[in-house]
């Protein structure tokens, strides 16, 4: 149970996809229920995957409100799998799992990101009253330790918490792919290349787009090979447009808007290194930095949320503090200079990316719902 699903681009939609392959190849008979968007609603069959799209009248704040259909109330399985953050579909999902005594775990991505003073307030009401759901799940997936324990909500129920961490598909994402048809399309040339990947959304301020184009202009000023490529589409576009423009960069400054999942790992293969310049802990994880790894590239990240469990600073990556707008200059301006220590810190990102792959990350899984099976 997800809010959206493949071709949805998001973290939770990756996780999602391919733990759902993942456990499809390992035997099981997976389904998936998710909203609508951006397809239709209605039943498929998908690389082995029965998807069931649901109709989607409303979202509120983010959360698609989907409407359930009976099969999914009358259906029996095995296990019932929720993501989070999604109070709406991890709330349901539990007291559907309760009413049906079907054992069910959940995996909590990230906090609630108090965007706004309104989401603030939300936040709080989630919190005071989450018990009501999170008391139903049998065990709570965290993607990394860091995270288990900063996290509020997650430590409140530590002794349901199993650190299962992220994957990535290293057969897709490797260092022999050829990025030079992005570069072609992009008038990139020889230019150095820092990459973003990530949604440029309201609900994905925190991965701190602002502070990176600041950065990118102090450690770009005075050399004009230095190129930012942003992929990713959202209602902040146009606002990080006009702040590349005001900051004197929009020359230096590529937005490639929306990518296709098939198209990705391209985008990483034309960038030198990759950065992930999150504001603060709503960051769980950072998939993206993940597959930078898979694909042999260095990778910047913030001192935030799991990022610290992903990156080893100074061995596959550097980490900068958060909001430092200076110390993330010196990061980017670092690695541009460095070709040995870009090589050296994409091979260790290599290796660390090939311990994580997704065949790896469906064993765990399947593991656990075997042990709240026979619990």
């Amino acid at each position: 149970m997800n809010s959206y699903y493949h071709p949805w681009i998001g973290g939770a939609e990756t996780y999602v996809s391919n733990l759902a392959r993942g456990l499809a190849r390992r035997g099981h008979e997976i389904t998936v229920y998710c909203s609508d968007r951006p397809l239709l609603p209605g039943k498929s069959l998908e690389d082995g995957i029965n998807v069931v799209r649901m109709r989607t009248p409303a979202t509120f704040y983010g959360t698609p409100l989907v409407l359930f259909p009976p099969e999914m109330i009358a259906e029996r399985y095995d296990v019932i799998h929720a993501n989070f953050p999604s109070p709406y579909l991890a709330g349901i999902s539990a007291w559907i799992a309760a009413a049906r005594t079907t054992p069910a775990v959940l995996t909590w991505h990230n906090d609630l990101p108090p965007v706004t003073s309104g989401a603030g307030m939300l936040v709080r009401i989630h919190d005071a009253f989450s018990g009501s759901y999170l008391n139903i799940y049998r065990k709570i997936i965290a993607t990394t330790y860091a995270y288990s324990k900063k996290s509020k909500l997650l430590s409140r129920y530590s002794e349901k918490v199993v650190v299962i961490q992220n994957g990535v598909d290293t057969t897709r994402f490797n260092p022999r792919i050829d990025g030079e048809e992005v570069r072609q399309r992009y008038g990139l040339g020889q230019s150095r290349v820092a990459l973003f990947v990530g949604a440029l959304t309201t609900w994905h301020a925190y991965k701190g787009v602002d502070v990176l184009l600041r950065a990118f202009k102090n450690a770009s000023e005075n050399q004009a090979d230095f190129k930012l490529l942003i992929v990713g589409g959202g209602n902040l576009m146009g606002k990080y447009r006009s702040m590349a423009q005001e900051l004197g960069i929009s020359s230096s400054v590529v937005f490639a808007g929306k990518v296709s999942d098939k198209e990705l790992p391209k985008y990483y293969a034309a960038c030198d290194f990759a950065i992930l310049p999150s504001k603060d802990s709503s960051e769980g994880f950072g998939l993206v930095l993940l597959e930078a790894m898979a694909c042999g590239k260095a990778v910047i990240g913030s001192k935030v949320g799991g990022i610290v469990e992903v990156i080893k600073d100074g061995e596959n990556g550097l980490l900068a503090e958060p909001n430092d707008v200076e110390a993330l200059a010196r990061a980017i301006r670092n690695l541009f200079d460095d070709d040995q220590k870009r090589a050296m810190m994409g091979q260790l990102g290599r290796r660390f990316a090939e311990s994580h792959d997704w065949s790896a990350v469906a064993q765990k899984v399947e593991s656990l719902y075997k042990e709240i099976a026979m619990a």
